[in-house]
């Protein structure tokens, strides 16, 4: 029976009188991975002291599941008394349609009374996730979603936008924590096929700046390079740090800009034509804030034309003539 048929079948059920019981449970998962046994398990649970409705021991209530039109007895899980499973036979990948029923027969009056649910389906895929990996870190971590029947063209999905990534593996997709926000957690999903598939939520922790220098000094018109370094590579699109300053007269700086999966980039820091004293900030998305205290002070520093830079050839004094005299005034005969 197919599940159209197995859903009119389901309407003749409604109309013949069964009410909906709000004391019963679906715990099967909504995805399920394909395995290779061809055997998936549905699994009920009933609110707890529904059981106790049975007047005598001799009533019986008993837990169903309907699936292609098929009545089929529930068995009781070992491990919890009010929780009812059935191992369901299902050959390659597609959606189960079923519902449960629970019938109460009471032994006094030989009585019974159904109870249903509403309609569940549960697909059966050979493409799934397990989980990610970690759930936080700072940007520029590198992850790895697990799951089974992975391919290159999906495409992962951080917060609401794509980042780029590694397929290694039908097992593992790979990719960089982007630059956002630090102190939030974004929800991760996989893009296949045009549906989105929940993988998980990241928590992005703040990640650390640092620089060569603790402070800097300067004379007016004098350089100083300086290395900034991150905890972790750039991500794959980057990593621009915006340099600024209280006193933007005195210093001339550019933003310091990480390529993809540096961890180190070395900038020029010049003081300006005037004495001052200020503070450089460094800041930019997922990265804490780095201040260093800048004084630009002293004479300006020399310049030197390319004129002076050039070795000039030493003067040697030239040599009297000789009259015949030695320095120590004796004749010298010829």
């Amino acid at each position: 029976m197919n599940w159209r048929n197995f859903l009119f079948t389901m309407g003749a059920v409604s109309l013949a009188g069964c009410a909906v019981e709000e004391d019963m449970f679906n715990m099967t998962p909504s995805i399920i991975p394909q395995n290779q046994s061809n055997l998936y398990t549905l699994t009920m649970a009933l609110k707890n002291g529904y059981s106790g409705r049975r007047k005598s021991p001799e009533d019986v209530l008993q837990p169903y599941v309907v699936v292609d039109g098929e009545r089929r007895e529930m068995m009781q899980h070992p491990d919890g008394n009010n929780v009812f499973v059935y191992d369901y036979h299902f050959d390659g990948i597609g959606k189960i349609p079923y519902y449960y029923e629970v019938e109460y027969v009471t032994s006094r009056r030989g009585r019974s009374r159904q109870s249903k649910t509403k309609l569940f389906f549960t697909t059966v895929t050979n493409k799934y996730i397990f989980a990610l990996d970690t759930n936080r870190g700072p940007i520029g971590a590198r992850v790895s979603l697990v799951g089974c029947g992975l391919a290159q063209t999906d495409q992962v999905i951080f917060g609401d936008r794509a980042v780029e990534s590694e397929c290694p593996s039908t097992g593992a997709i790979e990719f960089t924590v982007p630059a956002v926000d630090c102190g939030c957690e974004y929800e991760v999903y996989l893009l296949s096929n045009g549906k989105k598939l929940p993988a998980g939520n990241f928590f992005v922790d703040i990640s650390n700046l640092h620089c060569s220098s603790e402070s800097i000094y300067l004379r007016p018109g004098e350089s100083q390079l300086l290395v900034f370094m991150l905890d972790n590579p750039a991500p794959s699109e980057g990593l621009s740090i915006k340099a600024e300053t209280d006193i933007p007269d005195d210093i001339i700086m550019p933003d310091v800009q990480f390529m993809a999966g540096e961890r180190t980039v070395s900038v020029n820091i010049t003081g300006g034509d005037y004495a001052a004293k200020g503070t450089l900030v460094l800041s930019a998305d997922g990265v804490k804030s780095l201040e260093i205290p800048v004084e630009v002070s002293g004479p300006p520093q020399p310049q030197i034309s390319p004129a002076q830079s050039q070795t000039q050839p030493s003067e040697v004094p030239a040599t009297p003539p000789f009259d015949g005299v030695s320095a120590d005034n004796d004749v010298v005969v010829l």
